[in-house]
């Protein structure tokens, strides 16, 4: 679509898919882009969201919190929750899309965020603000059992399983509750259950959307796209990506503590789970194969409207024809009326 001078993309969704993903997460297709700030255009009356939206919002900051460090600042915070829907996402994993996206969301909106956040963190006793940032609760197996009320019901889904580095499949202990295994290990230090759920919530409906848009916008825009993405995301790494000094110069010893505790946090945080190089030639193959249905559904539209083409011209030369044809047989008729008109 088309608003003023700019192309402008848009979807339509039911509002009980809406409310669901809202509130459970399904995909985080809608769920995901609010839980950034958004400009609505126009608010339908009869269409109460608010406390769905709220719960979004809730459940964005808390799953944030499970992944941050005890001390942190603005950043941070609304950069976590900003990337919370691109885990697992394709375009990430394709390197289709622009690597500083979150950072570029965040920078430019820090103040709509802290205003979209402000009644979320002041109601939440997990999360004090100080004069250097945020402080959080500890992370103890006790505070997360209080805290899951606040998490999404899909978050916390997850199949049995540990993770293996490199296979990242899962083994839960079946003896013993997953979710309590999963809190116990988050207790400890361990996010990569969080990522692993994020990512598995994300992948798939991304990959499908990105499908989607492939067949209904069609090859040439969706080349177009995809290369102006891939362009960005292979330019030089911008070194401004990496998390600024958490506070300033003034408070050298506040900063050093939360520096060297992020810095801890970010090796054991990936940007995006990313999988092996076998799971990208997967689903290169299955792009390629939608690419090739796609061409063969346009060669076949083609030789539809050229058939359509031929057959109007057809129509348009049997018309042609039999005008002649009927203006011949009046002549004849005309000079069949005469010669008997003359021989009486």
């Amino acid at each position: 679509a088309v608003v003023s001078t700019q192309s402008t993309g848009y979807g339509v969704i039911s509002e009980s898919k809406l409310l669901r993903d809202l509130q459970h997460w399904d995909t985080l297709y809608v769920a995901g882009r609010l839980h950034k700030p958004v400009l609505v255009l126009q608010k339908d009356p009869a269409f109460r969201a608010d406390s769905y939206i709220n719960l979004n919002l809730r459940s964005a900051l808390h799953t944030a919190l499970t992944l941050l460090p005890d001390r942190f600042n603005d950043f941070q915070l609304f950069s976590i929750i900003s990337r919370i829907s691109y885990f697992g996402d394709i375009r990430m994993k394709l390197k289709a899309e622009n690597p500083s996206k979150v950072r570029n969301i965040v920078e430019p909106n820090i103040p709509h965020f802290r205003e979209l956040y402000r009644t979320i963190i002041d109601e939440s006793p997990f999360i004090e603000r100080t004069d250097y940032g945020y402080i959080q609760a500890t992370k103890s197996e006790k505070n997360l059992q209080e805290m899951e009320r606040y998490l999404p019901r899909k978050l916390l889904h997850l199949p049995e399983g540990d993770i293996n580095p490199k296979s990242r499949v899962m083994l839960f202990d079946k003896n013993v509750d997953p979710k309590s295994q999963l809190l116990r290990k988050v207790a400890a230090g361990d996010i990569r259950f969080i990522e692993e759920s994020l990512r598995k919530i994300v992948m798939w409906p991304s990959l499908f959307q990105a499908l989607k848009g492939f067949l209904t916008a069609g090859p040439a825009k969706s080349l177009k796209y995809s290369v102006s993405k891939m362009t960005k995301a292979r330019g030089k790494p911008d070194k401004k990506s990496e998390v600024p000094a958490v506070v300033s110069k003034e408070k050298k010893e506040k900063e050093q503590l939360m520096t060297s505790e992020y810095t801890d946090y970010n090796t054991k945080v990936s940007h995006d789970p990313v999988r092996s190089p076998t799971d990208r030639r997967i689903l290169l193959v299955i792009l390629a194969m939608f690419g090739i249905l796609q061409l063969y559904l346009t060669s076949q539209e083609n030789s539809l409207a050229s058939m359509e083409q031929q057959t109007t011209g057809l129509q348009s030369l049997y018309s042609e024809k039999k005008k002649r044809y009927d203006a011949e047989l009046e002549r004849l008729k005309a000079e069949k009326l005469q010669r008997a008109l003359m021989e009486k």
